[in-house]
C-alpha cells in the first residue's frame, strides 16, 4: 500500500523517477517516492515498418478494452506486414498492466497524430497509466518531480531537466488519484513535433477494475 509523503520528503538524494533494467522491475513503481518508472526495450522492427506504411491513413485513434494478454482487434487499421506484431505487442502491454496492477482489464488508446496532444506540463487525473511511443518522439517528464504542481507554468518548471522516453520504452506514470499520492502525480507532457517529421504513434493503457 502506498504511503502518503510530503513534498519536502522528495529530494534529489531520493530520486522521484527510475529507469529499471528488467520488465519485472517495473514493480518498483510501488515505491512511494517514485512518480515515474520506465523500462527501455527493443521492439520488433516489423512494427515500425507497418506504422510507416500507414502514412496514407492519416491521423486516427483506436480505443478498445482488453483482458489480460488479449489481442486487440484494430479493426480500423489495414492489413499489412507487421500488423500481427503490433497486435502481439499490445497484448503484451495489456498483460503487463493487468498483472502488475491486479486489474481485470486495461483500457487501450492508440493514437496517430501530427501534433502534441498535451504539450503543457501536466499530471493525469487517474490512478496510473502506461505510455508507450512506437513512432516519433517519446513522452517527456521532469527529472525533478518535486516541482510545485499548483503552478506548472512557473519558471522553475521550464528550467528543470527533461527526460524523454525512447521508442518502445514502457513508461508508468502515477496519477493524482493513485492511493496515497494526494498532491502529486507524474509531471509530464507530449513532445512537440518538428515540421515535416510525420505522425507520432503513441499508446496508453489504463488499468480497469470491474465491480
Amino acid at each position: 500500500m502506498a504511503e502518503a509523503k510530503l513534498l519536502s520528503d522528495l529530494t534529489p538524494e531520493a530520486p522521484t523517477w527510475r529507469r529499471v533494467p528488467e520488465l519485472a522491475d517495473l514493480a518498483e513503481i510501488f515505491d512511494p517516492s517514485l512518480q515515474v518508472c520506465s523500462w527501455q526495450r527493443e521492439i520488433d522492427p516489423a512494427i515500425g515498418t507497418y506504422l510507416s506504411g500507414l502514412h496514407q491513413a492519416g491521423e486516427l485513434q483506436v480505443i478498445e478494452t482488453l483482458s489480460p494478454s488479449a489481442r486487440p482487434r484494430l479493426e480500423s487499421l489495414p492489413a499489412g506486414y507487421g500488423r500481427t506484431s503490433l497486435m502481439d505487442d499490445l497484448a503484451l502491454l495489456s498483460e503487463v498492466v493487468c498483472e502488475l496492477l491486479g486489474s481485470s482489464e486495461a483500457g487501450l488508446r492508440l493514437a496517430r497524430v501530427g501534433y502534441a496532444m498535451c504539450p503543457g506540463w501536466h499530471l493525469d487525473r487517474v490512478g496510473i497509466r502506461l505510455v508507450c511511443t512506437y513512432q516519433g518522439p517519446g513522452t517527456e517528464w521532469l527529472d525533478d518531480q518535486t516541482v510545485e504542481r499548483q503552478d506548472l507554468h512557473a519558471s522553475r518548471t521550464k528550467e528543470d531537466a527533461v527526460i524523454q522516453a525512447l521508442p518502445g520504452e514502457l513508461v508508468l506514470l502515477k496519477g493524482a488519484h493513485w492511493q496515497g499520492n494526494d498532491g502529486f502525480g507524474a509531471v509530464h507532457r507530449s513532445p512537440e513535433l518538428a515540421p515535416g517529421a510525420g505522425l507520432r504513434t503513441v499508446v496508453t493503457l489504463d488499468p480497469l477494475w470491474r465491480e
